[in-house]
């Protein structure tokens, strides 16, 4: 039998669990990672195609390298899918990689900072915070894809060393895992210290930072078998897109969870009475917005001027 602390406890427990269901509930936490996941769509591949450029660069003349790089991505994905848009991409590289780097960094810096301008907005709703300006917003969302650009090689180069190894040793493999998940432990930690408008401490964002981390690694590691095992009829470049739009969708879901975990268990924010759109209708009514007619007039002028014209007639 559970002594009386122990049962208060545990309520206690399901009393915090339960808030913190419906802050993400609330807070469309759901829609803020489909959200996520359009800006990584539209702004992780051109930093892709840099990276790759890179690789093309420096080891163009072996192609065993790159071969075995291919191998290692096609075994992420249903293999027609892929391997369509990966073959076009490597033999491109092979020949202009100079050219495509210059286009794709320069691409990755707008598209890039739209998906930090995204994350911007969606830890303004997890955290209660008022917006940035655009000017201040846009600068910030830069300097965040430099930090990018200068950390996602490294969890790229240890993601791709079993590629590189003749023996694949679990010892190395430990190694490769941990330090993946190190440096997307620091790559979250940057996004969650830096990216709210508020003051923030590392104690209060660690947790979500290792929850986001961990999370990542347990995509990585389970996601080419769920895509050969689930996925495998789709094929072509629908199926590139479909799975690679379900993948960046976990990330996005994992990112806006370790933001409400930090939010609610070290900041104490606590979930809206209702949803995030009825709470904005709520507002709108309480502190009387004023309404507009198809000229754009507010609300109050068209009132007047109908008191008005049945004053006239009178």
């Amino acid at each position: 039998m559970l002594s009386a602390n122990t049962k208060d406890n545990l309520k206690q427990i399901q009393a915090k669990l339960s808030l913190f269901g419906w802050k993400i509930i609330y807070d469309w936490s759901f829609s803020l990672a489909a959200l996520i996941a359009y800006y990584l769509l539209i702004s992780l591949l051109p930093l892709i195609v840099s990276m790759f450029a890179v690789v093309s660069l420096i080891f163009s003349n072996d192609t065993e390298f790159q071969n075995r790089i291919r191998d290692r991505l096609i075994k992420a994905f249903p293999e027609q899918g892929f391997s369509d848009v990966l073959d076009p991409l490597l033999d491109a590289f092979s020949k202009q990689a100079g050219s495509v780097f210059i286009i794709s960094f320069v691409v990755s810096i707008f598209t890039g900072s739209r998906l930090f301008v995204g994350l911007d907005d969606v830890l303004t709703i997890v955290y209660r915070i008022r917006e940035r300006t655009i000017i201040n917003q846009n600068i910030l969302a830069i300097k965040m894809v430099l930090a990018f650009v200068i950390i996602m090689p490294f969890i790229i180069i240890f993601a791709s060393i079993p590629a590189i190894l003749q023996k694949h040793e679990s010892f190395y493999q430990f190694l490769i895992t941990f330090f993946s998940c190190m440096f997307a432990f620091i790559f979250f930690q940057l996004i969650y210290m830096i990216l709210p408008k508020r003051q923030m401490s590392w104690r209060h964002t660690w947790c979500g930072a290792l929850f986001a981390a961990i999370g990542l690694q347990l995509v990585l590691l389970t996601f080419p078998w769920y895509a050969h095992e689930f996925m495998a009829d789709y094929v072509g470049q629908l199926g590139f897109v479909i799975v690679i739009l379900l993948l960046f969708y976990l990330l996005g879901l994992l990112l806006v969870i370790g933001a409400q975990i930090n939010a609610f268990f070290f900041d104490y924010i606590q979930p809206l009475t209702s949803g995030l759109g009825t709470c904005l209708c709520e507002f709108a009514d309480r502190e009387q917005i004023q309404l507009t007619d198809d000229n754009f007039r507010p609300n109050d002028v068209i009132v007047e001027e109908l008191n008005t014209t049945k004053y006239q007639q009178q």
